[in-house]
């Protein structure tokens, strides 16, 4: 697994491939295409080594193709982080995978990135969602999404419009990871 690609980092001034993660990514046909299928295989991997990781898109690790991977657990010590989380799903693989917001309410929460390195901030996304997407197999899904799993699946999509969290942070509130991190844990203790 060392061969695998190291993730786009937005603010890596020596990084010349931030553009992929700036531009809206090529959506797939069915069946999916060899190359398409080799894709999959590394984002799947990349996710895979990393111990805490919620979601991937293509873009962050270079490939401009509309695929994301994710995963929600049922797991007591995300939920003692994301309170909000009301739904789980497996780890799962969408295909040109979309959203819409379902109301107008909106959550609060603060988000970091592979693709942002050492950087945190507070994020309004959309309680409740309208996903819809197909499986490596071309087969449609959608669904209705709350809670974490929304926030999730809106941040992953997002990098497949070529968006990404910091450009919904209010001016002034990107934090440090360290910062964020004795934020968080300050307010989990209290």
């Amino acid at each position: 697994m060392s061969n695998l690609p190291s993730y786009v980092i937005l603010n890596d001034p020596q990084d010349n491939r931030v553009n992929v993660l700036r531009q809206p990514a090529q959506s797939l046909t069915f069946p999916l295409s060899k190359e398409d299928r080799e894709i999959v295989q590394i984002l799947t991997d990349k996710f895979e080594q990393e111990d805490n990781c919620a979601g991937l898109a293509a873009p962050q690790i270079g490939f401009a193709k509309q695929i994301i991977i994710f995963e929600v657990p049922d797991d007591p010590k995300l939920k003692k982080w994301r309170p909000d989380l009301v739904q789980t799903m497996p780890k799962t693989v969408w295909i040109n995978p979309t959203y819409e917001p379902l109301g107008d309410e909106k959550h609060s929460d603060y988000e970091g990135c592979f693709s942002v390195k050492d950087m945190a901030g507070p994020v309004a996304r959309f309680k409740t969602i309208h996903y819809s997407a197909y499986t490596l197999e071309g087969e449609h899904v959608e669904g209705r999404a709350e809670g974490f799993l929304a926030r999730l699946l809106q941040h992953e999509i997002d990098h497949l419009r070529g968006r990404c969290f910091i450009d919904y942070v209010p001016d002034g509130e990107l934090l440090s990871i360290e910062e964020y991190r004795k934020r968080r844990q300050k307010a989990m203790e209290s």
